[in-house]
């Protein structure tokens, strides 16, 4: 989801669409380059988000937050049986930027 206008449109029509937000809070790519080309040197890389969950429920959607990998089967479940539009949030830690390394892994071969 880039904007919200999709989310609107789904509610809007009553299309049950489940939309799945992975926040890790940043704007990785970006942020893996500065840290590998200028260690600790990061710019404009933080972002700061609503609280997706309201966000859903406020245009008349449902909203999950899952933080962690077991709650995700019960939180589609829930998205799907509400009947609703529906966006779950996932929230990552920024840390986890690649399945090998860690931005401070990143930082530190640098």
């Amino acid at each position: 989801m880039m904007h919200g206008q999709e989310f609107i449109t789904a509610v809007r029509y009553d299309l049950p669409i489940i939309t799945v937000l992975v926040n890790n809070g940043i704007y990785g790519t970006i942020r893996m380059h500065q840290e590998r080309e200028y260690p600790g040197r990061v710019s404009g890389t933080d972002l700061v988000n609503p609280d997706f969950v309201e966000y859903a429920k406020a245009f008349g959607g449902h909203g999950e937050l899952v933080e962690r990998t077991e709650d995700f089967g019960p939180a589609y479940l829930r998205a799907r049986q509400s009947g609703k539009p529906a966006i779950i949030e996932v929230r990552l830690d920024p840390e986890a930027i690649t399945p090998a390394r860690t931005l401070t892994q990143i930082r530190e071969r640098s």
